[in-house]
């Protein structure tokens, strides 16, 4: 690449991020791009600008190998100038954020953090350097635009590195709403205590760790964007699981006087009356998505926070699923996978949404509705080994729930569900082909396996398992029991799009989620 390149690169990727720049900005901008020396970059500040460059153009790349020739440039330059630039060493933990490699990304960003703060009395202050934000991070451009403004305008790098490292953290516990995800929020609010985005997902992990002040940075955050509806509905939300109503319908009743369009996804929540078991989120840009109207469910809060699901494989999920596909979701909850391969597969494909819980049935058949997705069927109960009745344990978190033995069940709160083997559901729905199958089942994925028999023998669908439930290790018999009938494992390594064979059960250990495929 010619200088020239490099610089509008970085311009391009400044737009597309929706940054609006004010005069000092571009000039800064400018300067800094301008001081770089592309073609042969020696200085620690040189490498930071180059590898920037190199991690937007690897972004950009549409195939496999030009994005690895870039990040590999972008990883060399990092790794050489990271011992004396604080830049080069917060980038070098956004690549391992990207490459879902998270628990290096905190120790790297930690370290780094804690130097930072001591260099402000130890080390003369560095020249600032250009800074990357991956896109994929924010679901609303604003708040990607809000934060990179940040970044680019402090008047050293150690003050940008130490703003770049408290959001690298809390971005990368991405399970924002446990204990460690909530400090680092906190972190990264006490360095941009100006970012509404910041103070609305404090508030709603603060409220899904059972801390009421968390309605103080929802306040925060409407009162510097007084019409988002993500900041009204969040407050309307919080007031309800207080068991306020009063202040709860004055939110709402505020939604109502500044909502522009009924029809967009993020405002079509005020049309329900606050009796409802369900209120919506915007999801896929263009869905409205059927939620508990409660933070005490991860979904909701996830998703109102950050605008999708967390998980890694989400990527190799859209990307697997298209159309004509027939996909079967075990374990639906509200539909985050569901919908999102509804999307894809369209009104030439199919997808089943399995779900015992009557609450999250009730949001699957709404949100089915309420987008007109016809191609999508809900199938109340639960996947197992046999058709009968199951007993499903009642968490306060749905997501929690699970399918018990009888003789478990006389312990805790059930519901009594039908159930059936994923065999019959395949005869019953009459289905010719199963291409995609996801099992979420809480600890039952074994027993959905030891139903389905005549599917994976006639089918041999891809196969997305959780590895992990709760408390629990790793689902050895589930592996052992895939490896068996002839599927071969692996973990996805998210940016790159690669999946990883895992050679051994032992390295199961860690993997959240595992993706099977056929040999």
């Amino acid at each position: 690449m010619e200088s020239s390149s490099y610089t509008t690169s970085y311009w391009q990727y400044l737009q597309r991020g929706s940054l609006e720049q004010t005069q000092a900005t571009t000039a800064h901008v400018d300067k800094m791009l301008e001081a770089t020396d592309w073609e042969e970059p020696q200085s620690a500040l040189d490498l930071n600008n180059y590898a920037v460059v190199a991690l937007i153009e690897a972004e950009n790349s549409l195939d496999r190998v030009t994005r690895d020739m870039y990040l590999e440039m972008a990883i060399a330059a990092l790794s050489e100038g990271a011992a004396s630039h604080p830049l080069c060493a917060a980038h070098l933990a956004i690549i391992q954020s990207l490459l879902g490699v998270g628990d290096e990304a905190i120790q790297r960003s930690f370290s780094s953090f804690m130097n930072g703060l001591q260099s402000f009395h130890t080390h003369d202050p560095s020249p600032s350097g250009l800074v990357y934000l991956p896109l994929q991070w924010y679901s609303q451009p604003k708040a990607h635009h809000e934060l990179l403004s940040d970044l680019l305008n402090p008047s050293h790098s150690d003050d940008q590195s130490l703003l770049l490292l408290a959001e690298i953290l809390q971005q990368v516990q991405f399970v924002f709403y446990n204990a460690v995800g909530l400090r680092f929020l906190q972190l990264a609010i006490a360095l941009f205590p100006q970012s509404a985005f910041l103070q609305h997902k404090l508030g709603i992990s603060s409220l899904m760790n059972s801390r009421w002040e968390g309605t103080l940075f929802l306040h925060r955050a409407q009162q510097q964007q007084p019409n988002n509806p993500l900041f009204l509905q969040a407050l309307y939300l919080a007031y309800r699981d207080l068991e306020q109503p009063e202040q709860a319908s004055y939110w709402k009743e505020a939604a109502q006087i500044v909502e522009l369009s009924d029809a967009k996804p993020e405002w079509q929540w005020i049309t329900l009356s606050s009796s409802s078991h369900f209120t919506y989120v915007p999801f896929e840009q263009t869905l409205a998505l059927a939620v508990e109207p409660s933070f005490r469910s991860v979904v909701t809060g996830v998703l109102l926070a950050e605008g999708d699901w967390f998980e890694a494989e989400m990527e190799f999920w859209r990307d697997q699923a298209q159309p004509g596909m027939t996909v079967i979701d075990v374990g639906a909850n509200v539909g985050v996978y569901t919908f999102s391969a509804a999307q894809r597969v369209s009104a030439t494909g199919r997808v089943l949404a399995v779900e015992p819980f009557s609450g999250c049935v009730d949001c699957l058949a709404e949100t089915r509705r309420v987008n007109q997705l016809d191609w999508v069927t809900v199938c109340r109960g639960a996947a197992s080994d046999r058709d009968g009745t199951a007993h499903l344990a009642l968490h306060s978190a749905s997501e929690m729930n699970q399918v018990m033995t009888e003789a478990d069940a006389s312990e805790i709160a059930t519901e009594a569900v039908p159930c059936f083997t994923l065999d019959t559901l395949m005869e019953r729905e009459g289905l010719q082909r199963v291409d995609l199958l996801k099992i979420d089942a809480e600890g039952h994925e074994l027993q959905v396996l030891k139903g389905s028999d005549r599917l994976l023998k006639t089918y041999a669908p891809i196969i997305l398992y959780e590895n992990i439930a709760g408390s629990q290790g790793s689902n050895l018999p589930v592996a052992e029991f895939l490896i068996e009938n002839g599927y071969q494992l692996f973990r996805y390594q998210p940016f790159v799009k690669q999946l990883i064979p895992l050679d051994s059960l032992s390295e199961l250990q860690g993997n959240l989620n595992i993706i099977a495929i056929p040999a």
